[in-house]
């Protein structure tokens, strides 16, 4: 029991990282408390102007993803500066309430724009704003600049000794805990395999085997990048592991096309369940030891008449076997890893794009942003004209990784219901530990580290801890009542409804426009990756490191999978359906290609020079295939197939007159076949060709 629940929390955190970041956050605000109230007061300044300084260790904990560790320590050390600069604005404008409000408005569009220029400019951008908005919260004095700067600094200063010295990742210990979370989520695959066994009607299990699925392909994304990095050992090295990777995670999915053929068999009854459960109990045996188990269930199964079930075992026992195998072999290889920790979630980086002016995402953002929190200020001072920066904060913040209106609604929404929930946990832990210095300082950091360890799992679930937070803070400074806490509420309410406002009226990017753009860069690196590959084959007579490219296309997937989430999780079943099949079709057109690009460069080397050339004709008229759904196509979608099938014909022919038997060509083909089948079933549900129902209404 002990074993499973750990193997679920390692696969909830791919190589630890929230855990370690939220860590890093919490005990870099502690240092900077710890060494900073202690100065304020020797100095003659309040102890508040310390969370200036805990707000920076917190940014440069969270925030600070350059993907080069150099780069990370010098945007780490940077911090300090903009924040200064904002402090000094805020600070020295306060006199003039107008020219006050018109600069943090100028501070939030610069803030939001300059993280088109790279990811230091994310955290730059975000401490920067942190800087005027505290400023305005704490009211300081220019006299008291000097503390705000030093607490800045210190907090700076703890991140990077938390971060580089202290809790630095150890390139071994990284490529460790990899290993590990990449064995978890297998594990986890399985449990859902078994639990989808025993109740096969339950959509909730088939969902819950799906969601493994694709976490495991995130998790061996995540990995793969990882490798790029490498600079300890050579490019043979890096493929090795990379390739060893893609096979665990190739026979993990491999399971569930004879596990669904498993469970669904008419005849399978309760024989389905205890031949899955027999089959994990000796995941973990030799390799060959599984094979013999498979043998002895399929053969006790084939005795009680079940012949086809029988099959399907062997079939289900085979995955698990080169599961077994591909997961030992992972093991045997170590290197050094630098974590990439660069991720959409906690960045919101986007990729550079060709366009410019308003149509740029950066600049539309910025003008988004800057609107939202100028409907923030003027509906926030309505609520309460001592505190309408709560209202700005929400505004700002839930642009933070959003791309589209429905992904916006849905991140106020979490904003809105986490703060509500962490209102009233807020003042149950105030009238609790008000007074009780220790328990307050506890609480605070506690709240930390689980705000920013959930953060990447639950944004809501961020905001209660957050404003949990705050109650314990208000506690130690006095100054708390239940009316406080009520405010922020409302103009937590009222910054979401400011920016949903802003979204849905100026400028805004529709969801399901979102996801179109994301589906055709999605075809579009397919049809890459199928043209590339034709060439090679053609041009060389080989195929090398196809990782490269189907890390490309993973990659476009995951990005499918977030902006088509709002459309999926969030709305009706009725009118989700049309969204969630198409993407059910491209992650399934995906994993046939990665089965593809496996099966290539053993094929390739085995064959004649006239066999490779028809696989190169055949990769060339499915790219044309997939290029005609772009429109940017040079050939039709139905002159592409027509080539494409006359093509596969002559291999199946070809196949079929060898001698011998299954070969490496026979296990390329059937790849083939199956990306071809996919390509045609997503035209359909694109409207390129007709569906059957379609065309018998038609004729």
């Amino acid at each position: 029991m002990w074993s499973e629940w750990w193997n679920r929390f390692l696969a909830s955190d791919p190589a630890l990282r929230r855990l370690r970041t939220a860590t890093r956050a919490a005990v870099a605000v502690a240092v900077t408390l710890a060494v900073m109230v202690p100065v304020l007061s020797w100095w003659g300044q309040s102890p508040m102007l310390a969370i200036v300084g805990a707000v920076v260790a917190i940014n440069s904990a969270v925030g600070v993803n350059d993907p080069d560790r150099r780069q990370q320590r010098i945007t780490n050390l940077l911090l300090p500066l903009p924040t200064t600069f904002s402090l000094v604005l805020a600070t020295f404008t306060a006199p003039w309430p107008v020219l006050h409000i018109l600069l943090f408005l100028a501070v939030i569009f610069t803030a939001t724009y300059i993280r088109r220029f790279g990811p230091r400019y994310f955290p730059m951008g975000m401490v920067a704003f942190m800087g005027y908005f505290f400023a305005m919260f704490l009211k300081p004095q220019p006299a008291q600049l000097p503390a705000l700067v030093a607490a800045a600094v210190v907090g700076a200063l703890a991140t990077f000794t938390m971060r580089f010295l202290v809790l630095r990742d150890d390139p071994e210990g990284v490529l460790e805990r990899g290993r590990r979370t990449l064995r978890a989520q297998v594990h986890g695959l399985l449990h859902a395999v078994r639990g989808l066994a025993e109740h096969p009607d339950s959509p909730q299990r088939r969902r819950a085997l799906h969601h493994h699925s694709v976490r495991l392909n995130e998790t061996a994304l995540m990995l793969e990048n990882t490798v790029q990095q490498l600079d300890t050992i050579d490019e043979t090295g890096r493929e090795l592991l990379r390739q060893r990777i893609l096979d665990v995670e190739l026979a993990a999915e491999n399971l569930l096309t004879p596990l669904m053929r498993l469970v669904d068999h008419p005849s399978g009854g309760d024989t389905v369940p205890h031949a899955v459960s027999a089959l994990l109990a000796v995941l973990r045996t030799d390799p060959a030891e599984l094979r013999e188990a498979t043998r002895d269930i399929a053969e006790n199964i084939e005795q009680h008449g079940s012949v086809e079930v029988a099959m399907a075992v062997r079939r289900l026992g085979a995955c698990l076997a080169e599961l077994a195998t591909a997961t030992g072999e992972l093991g045997e290889h170590r290197g050094d890893l630098v974590e990439q920790e660069l991720t959409d979630e906690r960045t919101g980086e986007t990729e550079q794009d060709t366009e410019t002016g308003l149509r740029r995402l950066e600049v539309r953002m910025a003008v988004q942003v800057t609107c939202a929190a100028a409907a923030a200020i003027v509906l926030g001072q309505l609520v309460n004209p001592n505190r309408w920066y709560w209202a700005v904060i929400t505004a700002f913040v839930v642009f933070i990784s959003t791309n589209s209106r429905g992904e916006l609604l849905v991140r106020a929404w979490q904003r809105t219901a986490g703060t509500m929930l962490g209102v009233v946990a807020g003042i149950l832990v105030a009238t609790q530990v008000t007074g009780n210095a220790v328990a307050e300082i506890g609480t605070i950091l506690l709240c930390v580290f689980l705000g920013f360890y959930f953060a990447g799992y639950s944004y809501a679930v961020m905001t209660f801890f957050i404003t949990t937070l705050l109650g314990a803070l208000y506690g130690m400074l006095g100054t708390f009542n239940v009316s406080v806490l009520e405010t922020r509420l409302w103009e937590t309410a009222v910054g979401a409804a400011s920016g949903v406002l802003a979204a849905a009226f100026v400028l805004p990017t529709r969801t399901r426009h979102l996801v179109r753009s994301n589906t055709e860069e999605f075809l579009l690196a397919l049809r890459d990756f199928l043209r590339g590959t034709g060439t090679e084959i053609s041009a060389h007579g080989a195929v090398t490191a196809p990782q490269e490219s189907m890390r490309t296309l993973d990659d476009r997937l995951q990005q499918l999978h977030r902006s088509a989430r709002p459309l999926m999780q969030y709305r009706l079943r009725s009118r989700r359906s049309q969204v969630q099949r198409s993407v059910t079709v491209i992650s399934g057109c995906a994993y046939y290609v990665r089965n593809l690009a496996v099966a290539l460069p053993a094929t390739v080397d085995m064959v004649d020079a006239d066999t490779r050339e028809r696989i190169a004709e055949l990769l060339w008229a499915l790219a044309d295939a997939v290029e005609s759904m772009t429109g940017e196509a040079q050939v039709d979608f139905a002159s592409a197939m027509s080539a494409a099938r006359r093509t596969a014909d002559a291999l199946h022919d070809i196949a079929e007159s060898l001698s011998s038997g299954p070969s490496s060509l026979h296990r390329a083909i059937r790849w083939l076949d199956r990306v071809t089948q996919v390509i045609e079933d997503l035209a359909r549900e694109r409207g390129i060709v007709p569906t059957d129902r379609q065309a018998a209404s038609r004729s």
